[in-house]
């Protein structure tokens, strides 16, 4: 073969070759045809209008918020002292009560005959003793006038005395039969309100068991559970923010009373405030809010619309000197009132930041104020 040959390409190469010269030109303009000091592109968004505000350090009270449950004033659960049958129950669970008013009715038909025996007892033992007291004043006039001796007088006082004990022995067995009688009806100690009825008409009531729950909200008492680190400076008589958000209620009170011994698996102490709830508006197991003022500190507050919450993070926007919104997280403390929370980090005092976060504003858009 000839070594000199030249070596020429296929038919269709060639025809390519024109196409791949010019992309090659195309990405060499692309690389290096340009300007190398060419400005990069600019933010041309706009400013978005804004309420800034300014961090400030201010006195904040130091407010202790824990909180609670409504118990009643009083709540009792009567049963019965008896071993009987339930014949009658007039009242159902919700239902407003007297005190005194009739719960529930045992049979009571061997009761009432004890009474009966023990009225007939009364009976014979009063006549009895009217016999003996007559037999008495016979013997002591004729013991007067020396008809009888010194023993029958001894003797007709000795059975005088024993009729009138049997007597009295008599009206206090009538008086235990009415009392264990009384025990077949079981009435409720308090006005109130029956919220539980454990028996029916037909059930055995045992002597102990608890049949009803009746609860006296006439008063409540808020029970809040504070713990221990919290619990040191609080007394009776010390001022309670109290609100039950269910009724919108807010009002102003005092510890009642401060349970000295503490829960040893939560280490909490139970303070109670009592409120008058004479219309029945505040009910037995809602749950309130109680607020303790402990004093006052330095510290910044912001207001609520000025937090973004993302899942457990709490973050706001700062403004810097280039005017651009950048979102910063914070720590969050207690509310201060009803429209501001503390930022106990993250904000420094004299920084601005957005008080009011516009819908769709982003990291590091530019803002003024507006």
């Amino acid at each position: 073969m000839n070594a000199n040959r030249t070596h020429r390409l296929p038919r269709p190469a060639l025809r390519a070759l024109p196409a791949v010269l010019a992309l090659a030109a195309l990405a060499l303009a692309a690389c290096g045809g340009g300007d190398d000091h060419a400005p990069a592109a600019r933010d041309e968004r706009a400013p978005r209008a804004v309420r800034l505000a300014t961090a400030r350090l201010e006195p904040l009270a130091d407010r202790l918020v824990v909180t609670a449950s409504v118990e009643p004033i009083r709540r009792v659960m009567p049963g019965t002292k008896i071993l009987g049958r339930v014949d009658a129950v007039p009242v159902h669970e919700g239902q407003r009560v007297a005190r005194g008013q009739l719960l529930a009715k045992l049979e009571n038909r061997d009761l009432e005959a004890a009474v009966a025996q023990a009225e007939a007892a009364l009976v014979m033992a009063e006549a009895q003793l009217e016999n003996v007291r007559a037999q008495h004043d016979r013997i002591v006039r004729l013991h007067e006038r020396g008809s009888a001796t010194d023993k029958d007088l001894e003797d007709v006082q000795a059975a005088f005395r024993t009729a009138k004990a049997a007597v009295r022995q008599a009206e206090a067995n009538l008086q235990a039969a009415k009392v264990t009688a009384g025990y077949a009806k079981i009435v409720s100690p308090v006005a109130g309100w029956v919220v539980d009825k454990r028996v029916e008409p037909g059930d055995m009531a045992t002597p102990g068991m608890p049949l009803f729950t009746v609860e006296d909200v006439s008063k409540v008492k808020i029970v809040a559970r504070v713990p221990e680190n919290d619990i040191v400076g609080l007394a009776p008589g010390h001022p309670v923010h109290v609100r039950i958000d269910v009724l919108d209620l807010s009002t102003e009170a005092a510890i009642t009373r401060l349970v000295p011994s503490g829960d040893r698996m939560s280490r909490t102490f139970d303070v109670e405030i009592v409120l008058d709830n004479p219309d029945g508006r505040i009910k037995s197991g809602m749950f309130a809010r109680a607020e303790f003022e402990r004093g006052a500190r330095d510290g910044i507050a912001v207001p609520r619309g000025a937090l973004v919450e993302r899942g457990q993070l709490v973050g706001l926007y700062v403004v810097g000197d280039d005017g651009r919104a950048r979102l910063r997280w914070v720590r969050v403390g207690k509310p201060v009132g009803d429209e501001r929370v503390e930022v106990l980090s993250g904000l420094a005092e004299g920084e601005r930041y957005v008080a009011e976060v516009p819908p769709g504003l982003t990291d590091g858009d530019p803002v003024t104020e507006g």
